[in-house]
């Protein structure tokens, strides 16, 4: 298989009545080595089904095809989805999903290769992250994005984003992508990135409290954690002084005067688990059970 000129993608779009949509970050693949590359590094096996979302006109599917036993394609736009149809229907392991990623049910995969729409990257991480039990995803997204998943703590990049993803995986980076393997050319590049299932500890005795937690406390990500406390328990109408309550709760190795951005996912769940005392000892509400 060769690389698509753009000429060629142009064509291609115009026959299938497709417009590239910026608003959505509507970028399509052209190179074929980027992506051999992408789906040789997801490691595939004839025996391996993959699910991959937002096909475009089919490049990353087809070696996707080449190397695993079935390729579910979920794809919004239906001009996309007549053309993949026509390009890919000599391929008899390749099911063609026509729907909402943020909104079908996803079928039961070994593994998530695909070139993400830029404009849903975060939505449908944690979409994926909570609904698909996969061995591994291979992922592109913009880089700047990319560099959040795999920011470690007191680094710029490190925010609520980071937190959430590492919660649930592991994160490693795969290979970068120039802008100009896509047609129409972005802005910036992309980069790809493997997730693996995290095996190993801490995990928080409560999901929902610790992302109850890191959602509310990381709207201030420069601040020191004692503060942010104090300003989230305010906002939801509490007594500030909980703030030092739940501190103390989580022993030395919280002074209230760290920064967001340099605490640990293990010390951010520590701090969820003595929470969750706290609800339970009745100090605090229940989220789940009253709208904060």
């Amino acid at each position: 298989m060769r690389s698509l000129f753009q000429e060629e993608v142009k064509s291609l779009l115009r026959k299938y009545s497709v417009r590239p949509s910026k608003k959505t970050g509507q970028n399509f693949l052209t190179s074929q080595k980027v992506a051999r590359d992408i789906v040789w590094s997801a490691n595939l096996t004839k025996d391996e089904s993959v699910l991959e979302i937002g096909g475009g006109l089919g490049i990353l599917t087809q070696w996707i095809a080449r190397c695993a036993k079935t390729v579910y394609v979920v794809e919004k736009d239906a001009g996309l989805v007549r053309a993949l149809r026509e390009i890919l229907s000599e391929l008899d392991n390749v099911e063609i999903i026509e729907g909402d990623a943020l909104e079908i049910d996803f079928p039961e995969v070994d593994k998530v290769v695909c070139n993400l729409p830029y404009s849903i990257s975060s939505d449908i991480t944690f979409r994926l992250l909570e609904q698909v039990k996969f061995k591994s995803a291979t992922l592109m997204y913009q880089r700047e994005f990319a560099e959040r998943l795999l920011a470690e703590p007191g680094s710029a990049s490190y925010a609520r984003l980071t937190i959430g993803v590492r919660y649930y995986v592991d994160v490693a980076y795969i290979m970068g992508v120039p802008a100009s393997m896509f047609y129409p050319i972005p802005k910036v590049d992309s980069s790809v990135v493997c997730l693996t299932p995290r095996l190993a500890g801490p995990f928080a005795k409560n999901p929902e409290i610790f992302f109850w937690l890191v959602h509310g406390i990381y709207s201030y990500p420069n601040k020191q954690i004692g503060k942010a406390l104090r300003i989230w328990f305010r906002n939801m109408k509490l007594d500030k002084a909980l703030a030092s309550t739940l501190l103390d709760r989580a022993g030395a190795s919280m002074t209230g005067t760290e920064r967001l951005r340099s605490l640990s996912p293990d010390t951010l769940v520590t701090l969820a688990d003595c929470l969750m005392e706290m609800i339970e000892d009745e100090a605090v509400p229940d989220p789940r059970g009253k709208s904060m």
